[in-house]
């Protein structure tokens, strides 16, 4: 069974499960707010909400119009892509963490016009982490799997 197949649904399902968790905890009047602390939560991250209009990171905020296109071409197009193309495992989960984390967001896009972020790495100590941007499951997926393309390919069967 390809990976896509349970994968995909597996994630979208939980990164919206973890939106709706924080927009609950902090209320539709927090919604006027552009970041809005919610708990501290483990190790190095907090739970903060931030309404992001944009992209990852911060970058082309306002642009949800058109980045819910951008989303939408990415994460089906992956999708259509593994289906009709056989490839090794890694690769498989790789671009489904991908496909999953662009239709993620894309979801917020089309539902609210904006992203729902929250993790927030701020207690590390390290200068260049406390002030990384608030990001979210779909964001982790898209950048575990561009790493997991990028990492050396050897010839190993999975």
């Amino acid at each position: 069974m390809p990976v896509a197949l349970w994968l995909v649904p597996l994630l979208l399902v939980a990164a919206q499960v973890l939106k709706l968790l924080v927009l609950r905890a902090v209320g539709v009047q927090a919604f006027d707010q552009y970041a809005v602390p919610i708990r501290k939560l483990f190790w190095i991250f907090d739970a903060t909400f931030l309404k992001n209009t944009g992209a990852a990171f911060g970058l082309f905020q306002g642009g949800a119009g058109w980045l819910v296109w951008i989303s939408l071409v990415v994460g089906f197009g992956l999708l259509l892509y593994m289906g009709r193309t056989r490839m090794p495992l890694l690769n498989q989960v790789a671009l489904s963490l991908i496909a999953s984390g662009a239709l993620g967001n894309a979801i917020d896009r089309l539902g609210r016009g904006w992203v729902v972020d929250y993790l927030d790495v701020n207690r590390t100590g390290l200068s260049f982490l406390d002030n990384f941007p608030v990001f979210n499951l779909a964001d982790s997926c898209v950048v575990i799997g561009v790493i997991l393309l990028l990492l050396p390919h050897r010839r190993r069967r999975f």
